[in-house]
């Protein structure tokens, strides 16, 4: 989902709130924003209108394990020695600084950065 009000990607909760994640627009409250107007999508391939406001998280289930990209021999965990390491390439500071490589071993989950 996307805020009302200034676009950027949000999730709405049980309620159907969301909470934008850029602090400039600091908007929070229901999808559809102040005018009631910002939940309807029109999909521009078959024109069908949707209602995002009737959407609901069920329930938000944290992700167990290691994620990313297996990569075998390519890094070295520091805290076991083992070659095979998820790789997550994530933007963790502004747009002009490379990205910041998380690290997962899969054997002792032992997790780890790397900058660039």
């Amino acid at each position: 989902m996307f805020c009302p009000e200034c676009g950027s990607l949000s999730y709405p909760d049980n309620r159907g709130w969301i909470k934008c994640p850029d602090y400039k627009c600091g908007y929070e409250g229901p999808l559809s924003g102040t005018d009631g107007k910002g939940s309807e999508f029109t999909d521009p391939m078959t024109g069908e209108t949707i209602d995002l406001s009737r959407t609901r998280v069920t329930e938000v289930v944290e992700q167990e394990g290691p994620k990313g990209t297996l990569r075998i021999g390519d890094y070295i965990c520091p805290k076991c020695d083992g070659d095979r390491t998820f790789v997550e390439l994530r933007q963790t500071r502004s747009s002009d600084e490379p990205e910041t490589k998380i690290c997962t071993c899969e054997s002792c989950e032992h997790r780890w950065r790397e900058y660039q």
